[in-house]
């Protein structure tokens, strides 16, 4: 299963660094347009969206979040947002249900 990132330009672009596709764009319509494409691929596990368009996206994240088991969406900090949350790694072990 891949990773995806979804969102603010700089984020795609660090991700992009250590081989993981995205999509960058600040437009929620864009961004949900593009969700909707991944969700129809099969072989992506994990979606990050940057916190701004999540957002922006929220009810429309839950609905699909009720409706499918993968892939994951998880909800990410872009360079601009304070890092007052926990770590990307920590908020993926979480998700998965891995203790360490």
């Amino acid at each position: 299963m891949k990773l995806y990132v979804v969102g603010h330009k700089d984020t795609v672009l660090g991700f992009s660094l250590i081989g993981v596709e995205g999509f960058a764009t600040e437009n929620a319509e864009e961004a949900i347009r593009k969700i909707e494409e991944l969700l129809g691929m099969g072989d992506i596990g994990i979606i990050m969206i940057t916190a701004g368009i999540a957002r922006r996206l929220e009810p429309r994240i839950r609905e699909i979040e009720m409706d499918v088991t993968l892939p994951i969406i998880l909800r990410i900090p872009a360079p601009e947002e304070p890092l007052n949350r926990p770590p990307v790694q920590q908020l993926v072990r979480e998700t998965l249900g891995v203790r360490m």
